[in-house]
């Protein structure tokens, strides 16, 4: 049986070290205001003695493409604030590879040595780190008596372990350069036969339609997350509960494996550059900005950065038309980025001071310079959104008609269902072979964490 909690030989450790004052003293009437806005927090009652006068390093960890897409959440400005706030405590980012952030800390909380912090998905979290049993209960903490709503940091046990800056907003979906659709007078695709035939008169002019930066390991997913949310949201709305009882098997729900077969068919029938699994996430804005492609996966972070690197360039996103009325919803993921403290952590005190500090409405309108969101902090300035983001809101999140990713459900790594699928590009499994191997890996890691029935 696969273990879940292997231990990783190599971990990519970035450490940033902001600048701030290191001394404690001289400061003291400067930082009151600071304080008093924070709460009554006071440092030096962990055991073993006083720290709050004493230099220390609070470390927070979380995925290279964590940090890399979610700006906001470590905003460098916020974190030099903090540390002039409170000049003993140094800031140091830990960086963990992507394809093994789930398994580093997994491996650091079941030994007893966790970062400080650690920022995860909501759900993942809850689920493949076990938040209830590994991290501290933050329910009575300042912040949350300053949250617009509370429910969505509850987890299932009705207690809050983590803070996250934001109310969910935007979604993922199909990136595409607007002035080549413009320029060849295509739609947007409301199905999939629609969207094969704008794919066909972009090769007609020599463009292919679609570019796929999958060395990656976690980059086609969101083809996967998406399209499955949707269809198991508008057509078997059962079907995840299914699945983690062990009622159904994975390669027995042939949706799944129609929306395997469509996107291999777009690499297979030239739809796609030869070298997917060559290219990553990094190199989406050299391509598209090159108007040799048209289309790409991504999310509206994928396109507020696209439009940011190339101001004369229009781009926009649609949802994946790949199953009958998908066009109309887009798929949201779960809550991600937020921060949890590990009850084994060394400065649990100070890492409460930090998410009590972060969670002020002058820190949330700090983060928007690094990139907008809606915050979740009573009197918090609203974000400022571009055209594409307030539509995306408008039509989508707003309105409702959106559906949550797939991944949000699961209680397991999905790292080895991610593997699979680059199996697939790499014509080492077929759509059907990559869902029985990935069923029979979640029986072993769903019987490995316990679950019933498996």
């Amino acid at each position: 049986m696969k273990s879940i909690m292997k231990m990783i030989s190599v971990i990519l450790v970035v450490s940033i070290l902001f600048s701030g004052c290191a001394s404690s003293n001289g400061d003291k009437e400067d930082n009151t205001e600071e304080k008093d806005t924070n709460g009554s927090q006071e440092t030096g009652n962990e055991e073993g003695g006083s720290e709050d006068k004493e230099n220390i390093t609070l470390t927070v960890e979380a995925s290279q493409e964590m940090v890399g897409n979610i700006s906001y959440a470590f905003s460098d400005e916020n974190i030099k604030a903090f540390e002039v706030a409170y000049p003993w405590i140094k800031v140091e980012l830990v960086l963990d590879p992507d394809a093994q952030a789930t398994s580093v800390l997994q491996t650091k909380l079941a030994s007893g040595q966790p970062s400080d912090l650690i920022c995860y998905n909501k759900v993942s979290a809850e689920n493949e780190l076990e938040i209830a049993t590994n991290c501290v209960d933050l329910s009575n903490e300042e912040f949350v008596n300053n949250l617009v709503d509370k429910s969505i940091l509850m987890a299932p046990d009705g207690n809050i372990y983590g803070f996250a800056y934001e109310i969910k907003t935007g979604g993922m979906g199909v990136v595409y350069n607007k002035d080549i659709f413009k320029k060849y007078n295509l739609e947007i695709p409301k199905n999939y036969d629609e969207f094969l035939a704008v794919c066909d008169k972009l090769i007609e002019n020599g463009i292919t339609p679609f570019y796929g930066p999958f060395k990656d390991i976690w980059t086609f997913q969101m083809w996967t997350t998406s399209t499955w949310g949707y269809y198991v949201a508008q057509n078997e709305p059962d079907l995840w509960d299914r699945l983690n009882a062990n009622e159904i098997g994975w390669d027995e729900i042939p949706a799944f494996q129609e929306s395997l077969e469509k996107a291999y068919d777009l690499y297979k029938d030239g739809y796609m550059q030869s070298t997917v699994l060559s290219d990553d996430y990094n190199s989406i804005p050299t391509a598209m900005s090159s108007e040799k492609y048209a289309m790409t996966v991504g999310s509206n972070t994928t396109v507020r950065d696209l439009l940011n690197a190339y101001p004369d360039t229009d781009f926009d996103m649609f949802p994946y038309p790949v199953f009958e009325g998908e066009n109309e919803y887009l798929t949201i993921s779960q809550l991600d980025a937020e921060f949890f403290i590990p009850k084994d952590a060394k400065h649990i005190d100070e890492a409460k001071l930090f998410l009590n500090f972060m969670a002020q409405p002058k820190q949330c309108d700090t983060a928007q310079n690094a990139s907008s969101f809606v915050p979740n902090v009573t009197g918090a300035a609203a974000p400022n959104f571009d055209d594409f983001e307030g539509r995306l809101y408008d039509n989508y999140n707003k309105t409702g008609n959106t559906v949550l990713e797939m991944n949000a459900y699961m209680k397991v790594d999905l790292n080895d269902l991610w593997g699979f699928f680059q199996d697939m590009f790499a014509d080492a499994k077929t759509p059907e072979e990559v869902l029985k191997a990935w069923d029979k890996t979640f029986e072993e890691l769903m019987q490995a964490k316990g679950f019933d029935n498996f």
